[in-house]
């Protein structure tokens, strides 16, 4: 092989371990990833448990849904519902729960 190859091979390499990261989500590829943004959105939870996964979230601004779910969000209130996530992809950042009314005003009242 001539320097030229090895020289290619190897920016390629280097190429290719920067970009995986934006390729993959996850909690921990998304809390470091900056192309993805900050987000507020709602959700509906099921009640007796603080570890919800497979979330569908609604987003804050438009109330539709999100083109994914949540995969894990932890909570501490098993009584309760409605959340409201604040989120970066799968990287939960903090959650905090809402009322009924507040989180059908959010999401305009859109039914499952």
């Amino acid at each position: 092989m001539n320097f030229r190859k090895i020289f290619f091979v190897f920016v390629l390499a280097i190429a290719v371990f920067f970009c995986f990261p934006f390729f993959i989500h996850n909690e921990i590829f998304d809390r470091f990833n900056l192309t993805i943004p900050e987000t507020k959105s709602y959700a509906q939870v099921e009640k007796n448990t603080q570890k919800y996964f497979n979330v569908q979230a609604y987003d804050a601004k438009t109330g539709k849904k999100l083109p994914y779910r949540i995969t894990r969000v932890g909570g501490y209130d098993p009584s309760k519902q409605y959340i409201k996530i604040d989120h970066r992809g799968q990287y939960v950042k903090k959650i905090q729960y809402v009322s009924k009314r507040e989180f059908n005003k959010k999401v305009n009242n859109n039914k499952f």
